[in-house]
């Protein structure tokens, strides 16, 4: 699927339920996520976004991250 590069919302509650695309490494106490990694913003509050990514294709695991910068993401939708 080809995707192309969006504008931010111009107001972050527009924020939720946006696919994204990760532009730096993440990582948590439980979890690394990499550069280029598709998910949508599952909630937007003062301390930043919390990212819902895409299911990993061999196992199934689905990771969550929050307090995500908005520098630190681009929004992207499929080119029709």
């Amino acid at each position: 699927m080809e995707l192309r590069v969006v504008p931010h919302p111009k107001l972050k509650r527009d924020y939720r339920g946006r696919r994204v695309r990760t532009t730096v490494d993440m990582e948590n106490g439980w979890v690394r996520i990499p550069a280029g990694s598709l998910g949508v913003v599952d909630i937007q509050n003062q301390k930043g976004s919390w990212l819902l990514m895409d299911a990993c294709g061999c196992c199934g695991v689905q990771a969550r991250i929050s307090g995500v910068d908005s520098s630190s993401i681009e929004f992207v939708e499929p080119i029709s």
